[in-house]
Formats: C-alpha cells, structure tokens, sequence
C-alpha cells in the first residue's frame, strides 16, 4: 500500500543517530510500494539536515552525503490543494507547523497512512484519525 513519506523518516534512513527500527521497516517498504510526500519535502530534509550540522551533531561533510543521497530519493511529489485559510484551521486545531499540517492535509487528500516519527505529527495525525504507516 503507497504511504505519505514525512522527512523525519527520510532523513532517518541517511542519518545513523536518527535511524531506528521503524525508520528501517519504512525503507524496506520504499523498495516496494509507492509513496508520497508534500513539494516542500525536499526543502524540509535539507533543513533538517542542516540543522543537525549547525548544532553539531552532523559534520558538514556527513550532511554534504545525506544529501547527495536523499537526492535520489524521489517520492511523489504533490503541490498543496488546500486553500491557505484551511491550511491555517488546521495549524491551529493540532497546533502544528505549517509545513506538518501540509502532511496532514495530503494524508486527507490521498487517504493514505504517513510514515513519520516527528512525536508531536504523530500525535496529531492520529488525533484527525490519520493512520500511521
């Protein structure tokens, strides 16, 4: 079955601080199923692993191979459909970030499950009734 890929999980799988047992089980299923993700996505990976190197958890080098590698990482990228005053209510009803409740909002669109291990989207996804993949 396809799955929404959030980049948290994405940037588990190039990262060996941040993988886990989920994050592996989620790459396996990558090989095999389609999966998709917001246009953002991209941006998203890149700052997170960014951010990993400017607080030094990462060095330049390593992020410079995380993300060469996630560049071949290619889900299926969807533009927002959702209208901005929408996207809004639901930044404010699960108190997420834009670019999180983007997630949200695709898992709605597509009825599909999401692969994340961000605790808080978690939380929310569940909370909207969004199934974990």
């Amino acid at each position: 079955m396809a799955f929404i890929l959030d980049a948290s999980v994405a940037v588990a799988w190039v990262v060996a601080k941040q993988a886990t047992a989920y994050s592996r089980t989620i790459r396996l299923r990558a090989k095999r199923e389609p999966y998709h993700a917001p246009a953002l996505w991209r941006l998203e990976v890149v700052n997170v692993i960014g951010t990993l190197v400017r607080r030094g958890s990462l060095s330049a080098e390593a992020g410079r191979t995380a993300v060469d590698i996630l560049e071949r990482v290619q889900p299926v990228t969807h533009d927002p459909v959702i209208a901005l005053t929408e996207l809004f209510d639901v930044t404010q009803r699960h108190n997420l970030s834009a670019y999180d409740a983007s997630y949200l909002a695709l898992a709605h669109e597509l009825k599909l499950p999401v692969a994340c291990s961000d605790g808080k989207l978690r939380s929310a996804l569940k909370s909207a009734g969004v199934k974990l993949a």
